[in-house]
C-alpha cells in the first residue's frame, strides 16, 4: 500500500490482489460473511470489497531490520506488550490528516481524552456456547455445541465503508482477541470502473481517497481500536499523545 498527498487529499494506492493483510472478498449485503476470491480469475463486481486488517504501530526492531517502514520515527512509545514501537500505517495516515488540517489539534485532543476515559471494551463480551444434541459419527458419540464469537459491524460511515471487529480465540493463549478490519466496497474506490466486471492483472491498483468529507472514518477507527481491549486502549492513547507532540514541534 502506498500513501501519497495529491491535490490536498490523501490517496491510498492498493494493489488489486490478495496480499497479506489485504484480502478481496464478496458478500451479498454488508452484514454477510465475506468469501475471499481469486482476483486473477474472478471479476470484480458490486459485491466486491477489500478487507484490510489495518495496524497502527510497528516494533522499532522491525524498522531497523528493514522489514517495515514508517515515516514517524522521531518519537516512540512502550506498547502494552512491553515492546518499543513507532506509530505506523493507520497512525501515519491519521497524522497526514492532521497535517492537512482535516482534523484539528483540538479535535485530536478531545479524541485523546475520550479514548483515555473508555471503561468498556469489546473483548470483554462474553463467549456463549449453545448445546445442540448428541451425534454419532462412525460409531463414536459426540456432544455437538456451537461457540459464538461475535463480529461487530460499524456501518455508520460516510462513504459506505465499514469497520468490523471480529472476536477470535487466541491461538497460543487463553482468552480472545479482537481483530479490527477496515472494509472498503469496490464502488468507494476512485477508479473502481477500471476493474468493474473484470479480473485484475499484475500492476492493477485501486485508489481510495481520504478528504475532509470522509476523514471521520480515521477518527472512528482510532475509537474502535481504543475500545477493542485494554491493551489496544493503552497503545492508541500513547500514539495520540505522540502525534500531538510531533504536530506541536512541526508547527
Amino acid at each position: 500500500m502506498e500513501c501519497i498527498i495529491k491535490e490536498k487529499n490523501i490517496l491510498l494506492i492498493i494493489p488489486a490482489t490478495n496480499d497479506g493483510k489485504f484480502r478481496f472478498k464478496k458478500r451479498k449485503n454488508r452484514l454477510d460473511f465475506g468469501k475471499i476470491f481469486s482476483t486473477r480469475e474472478c471479476p470484480f463486481d458490486e459485491q466486491t470489497y477489500l478487507e484490510w486488517q489495518i495496524g497502527y504501530d510497528v516494533p522499532i526492531k522491525s524498522v531497523k531490520d528493514g522489514k517495515k517502514e514508517t515515516k514517524l520515527t522521531s518519537k516512540h512509545f512502550i506498547g502494552s506488550n512491553g515492546k518499543t514501537k513507532y506509530p505506523y500505517e493507520l497512525s501515519e495516515i491519521f497524522y497526514k490528516a492532521m497535517e492537512l488540517e482535516f482534523i484539528t489539534k483540538k479535535e485530536v485532543e478531545n479524541l485523546f481524552n475520550e479514548i483515555g476515559g473508555y471503561k468498556s471494551f469489546i473483548d470483554e463480551k462474553a463467549i456463549t456456547v449453545e448445546h445442540h444434541s448428541q451425534i454419532t459419527i462412525n460409531g463414536i458419540n459426540f456432544e455437538e455445541t456451537s461457540i459464538k464469537l461475535p463480529t461487530l459491524f460499524m456501518i455508520e460511515t460516510l462513504d459506505e465503508t465499514q469497520i468490523e471487529v471480529s472476536i477470535q480465540k487466541q491461538q497460543y493463549a487463553s482468552g480472545v482477541q479482537p481483530m479490527v478490519y477496515f472494509c472498503i466496497p469496490l464502488k468507494a474506490f476512485k477508479n473502481s470502473s477500471d476493474l468493474q466486471g473484470k479480473s485484475s492483472v499484475s500492476g492493477d491498483k485501486l485508489v481510495y481517497v481520504i478528504s475532509k468529507t470522509n476523514v471521520l472514518n480515521l477518527v472512528c477507527m482510532m475509537k474502535v481500536f481504543g475500545m477493542a481491549s485494554k491493551r489496544h486502549n493503552h497503545d492508541i492513547f500513547e500514539i495520540l499523545k505522540i502525534l500531538l507532540e510531533i504536530i506541536n514541534i512541526n508547527r
